[in-house]
C-alpha cells in the first residue's frame, strides 16, 4: 500500500514540473480563442448589409393632397427603411433613371387622390432603369404586390356596392365600405394583423453570449487536453511490470495517472474562471456583464459552481486520457483530441447553434457528451444546478465511466501486449 501512495506522489511531483509548461501552451491556446471570438464579436456588431432604393418621384401638378400623400408614404417605417425619395421634375427624373443615378422613376397624375376618392382611379407610371439591380427588382415585386392588394381592395369596395344596390341596402353601404377600408389598411399597414410575434432563442435557456462563453469554455478544456500527453503517456513495459510485482497494478497506474490529469484540467479551469471572473469586473463593459449574468438563480451559491465545474473536470480529463490512450503518441494524441473535440462540438451546436443544423444532425447532437458539458456550463454562469436538468448529468456521468473503463482496457492491453 506504501508503494502505491508513494508512485502517486511521484506521478503529482512529476506533474508539477511539467505544469509551468503546460499552462503556458493553455495561455497561448486561450489568447487563440480569445481572438477568434473577439474578431466574430466585432463582425457580428457590424451592421448587415441593407437594400436602398433611391427613387425619383415627378408629380404633373403642385397639389397639397398629392403632397400630404406622399408625406405620409415616405414617413412610413417599411417604405423609409427601403426607399429614399428624391423629388424632381418629370423631365429632369427621366434624365436621372437614363444615367444610373435612381432606380425608380415615378410619375404621378393630376389629381391622383380627388382621382382615388371619387372612383377614377388614375395609373401612375413607373419606369425602371435599362439595367436594373436588385434594388430595382426588389422595388417592382414590391410594387406588384401593392398593385394587387388595390385590385383586392378595388373589386371589395365595388362588389360591396353592387350588392348593396341589388338588395337595396344602399343605406348601409357607407358602413359597409368603411368596414372594408378598415380591413384593407390593417392588412397593408398593421404588422400585427400578419404576424404573430413570439420570441425564440435558438439556445435554449442561455442567451447568446452565455451560450458562446459556456461552448468557448468547452472547447478550451478539451484542447488543452493536447499538452496532457507527457502527463498521461504509458510508462515503459518492464517498468510498468515492476510496479505491478510491488502491488501497484496497470489499475492504480491508469487512475494515478487520470488524478493527474484530472488536477491538471482542475487547475486550468480554475484559471480560467478566475480569468473570466476577473474580467466581469473590471474589463468588460456593464453591458456586457449583465448579459453574461442575465438570468442567474436567486440564492446561487459556490457550492453550485463547485459540483457543476468538478462534474466538468472530471468529464474533460476523462475523454482526453481515453483519447492519449488510444493515440499512443504525442504526434497522433494531438490530431485525435483536435479532430474529437472539433467534431463533437460541430454536432453538439457548441461551434453552430443546433437549430441551424439538419434534424438528424441535431438528434444525435442532443445526446452526445458535448451538449451536456455546455450546459453544464451555462449553469456555471446562470447559477442553476447540472443535476436539475433532467438526463443531461445522468448521461454526462454515463459517458465518463464508460470513456474510463474503455481507457482503462486499452491500457491493461497495452500492457499485455
Amino acid at each position: 500500500m506504501k508503494l502505491k501512495w508513494q508512485y502517486l506522489c511521484l506521478e503529482v511531483k512529476k506533474t508539477l514540473r511539467m505544469f509551468p509548461r503546460m499552462l503556458l501552451q493553455a495561455i497561448l491556446l486561450m489568447i487563440l480563442i480569445g481572438t477568434i471570438a473577439f474578431c466574430g464579436v466585432k463582425s457580428a456588431d457590424k451592421e448587415p448589409l441593407a437594400v436602398s432604393v433611391e427613387v425619383a418621384v415627378a408629380s404633373q401638378e403642385d397639389n397639397r393632397l398629392t403632397r400630404m400623400a406622399l408625406s405620409y408614404v415616405e414617413n412610413m417605417e417599411s417604405v423609409s427603411r427601403l426607399c429614399s425619395f428624391r423629388q424632381t421634375t418629370e423631365e429632369e427624373g427621366f434624365a436621372l433613371l437614363e444615367k444610373g443615378d435612381v432606380a425608380v422613376l415615378i410619375v404621378l397624375p393630376k389629381q391622383l387622390v380627388e382621382g382615388i376618392m371619387n372612383g377614377v382611379n388614375p395609373s401612375v407610371d413607373i419606369w425602371f432603369c435599362r439595367h436594373a439591380g436588385l434594388e430595382a427588382m426588389l422595388f417592382r415585386e414590391l410594387t406588384e404586390s401593392g398593385a394587387g392588394l388595390l385590385r383586392v381592395a378595388q373589386a371589395q369596395i365595388y362588389g360591396a356596392g353592387d350588392m348593396a344596390r341589388a338588395y337595396g341596402l344602399t343605406e348601409q353601404l357607407s358602413g359597409i365600405e368603411a368596414q372594408i377600408d378598415s380591413y384593407n389598411l390593417a392588412f397593408a399597414l398593421d404588422r400585427l394583423a400578419l404576424f404573430d410575434s413570439e420570441t425564440v432563442s435558438v439556445f435554449g435557456a442561455l442567451n447568446g453570449i452565455q451560450f458562446y462563453l459556456a461552448s468557448g469554455i468547452v472547447l478550451f478544456l478539451m484542447l488543452a487536453g493536447m499538452a496532457l500527453y507527457p502527463v498521461v503517456q504509458r510508462e515503459p513495459s518492464a517498468f510498468c511490470r515492476q510496479l505491478g510485482r510491488q502491488g501497484a497494478g496497470q489499475g492504480w497506474q491508469c487512475f494515478c495517472q487520470w488524478m493527474c490529469g484530472f488536477l491538471c484540467t482542475a487547475a486550468l479551469a480554475c484559471l480560467l474562471f478566475g480569468a473570466i471572473g476577473v474580467a466581469l469586473r473590471y474589463v468588460l463593459p456593464r453591458t456586457v456583464a449583465a448579459q453574461l449574468t442575465a438570468g442567474r438563480a436567486v440564492g446561487a451559491t459556490v457550492g453550485v459552481g463547485l459540483g457543476n465545474g468538478a462534474l466538468i473536470v472530471a468529464a474533460v480529463s476523462t475523454f482526453v486520457y481515453l483519447l492519449l490512450s488510444l493515440a499512443g503518441s504525442r504526434a497522433s494524441g494531438i490530431l485525435l483530441v483536435f479532430v474529437f473535440t472539433v467534431g463533437l462540438m460541430y454536432l453538439s451546436g457548441g461551434l453552430v447553434p443546433a437549430a441551424f443544423l439538419p434534424e438528424a444532425v441535431r438528434t444525435v447532437g442532443e445526446r452526445l457528451p458535448a451538449a451536456c458539458l455546455i450546459q453544464a456550463a451555462g449553469g456555471i454562469l446562470t447559477g442553476q444546478s447540472v443535476w436539475r436538468m433532467g438526463q443531461c448529468p445522468v448521461l454526462l456521468c454515463s459517458y465518463t465511466l464508460l470513456s474510463g473503463a474503455a481507457a482503462v482496457l486499452v491500457r491493461c492491453r497495452q500492457y499485455r501486449g
